[in-house]
């Protein structure tokens, strides 16, 4: 898989049908598809401190995030692009998430920029224990 395609999870039957029925045929197919985002990000946002657009950001890193062991790599730029704002905006944000803790920036040499979501969901954690 790669940063500029979105992850294809099988669902049981009953899933299936139950997304069938909210969403229709939009959620199939180039362009379509879900992403898992867990409830407790999006009710504590405000306790979390994210602004509208970091917490946009974070949605979309874990539109890419397939599996715990490989952190995401989606250019920023078409982030932007997709959210309708300026890759600076989302520049921005990247670094407010990063100074915050929510995510940490890995660059190798000739790579694609990697992002350890790992304080995010540790963040989170500490969330839920309080």
């Amino acid at each position: 898989m790669n940063g500029n395609m979105d992850s294809t999870v099988e669902l049981d039957a009953k899933s299936t049908a139950e997304l069938d029925a909210k969403w229709g045929e939009i959620i199939k197919g180039y362009g379509g598809g879900w992403t898992a985002v867990p409830n407790l990000l999006l009710r504590k946002q405000g306790e979390l401190g994210l602004k509208a657009l970091e917490l946009n950001v974070l949605i979309n890193f874990i539109r890419f995030w397939w599996s715990p062991e490989n952190a995401p790599f989606p250019a920023p730029e078409k982030m932007a692009q997709e959210m309708g704002i300026s890759a600076r905006s989302v520049y921005r944000a990247i670094s407010a998430l990063e100074e915050n803790g929510f995510i940490n920036r890995m660059q190798e040499e000739g790579k694609a920029t990697r992002y350890d979501l790992s304080g995010l969901v540790e963040k989170l954690k500490e969330i839920k224990r309080n």
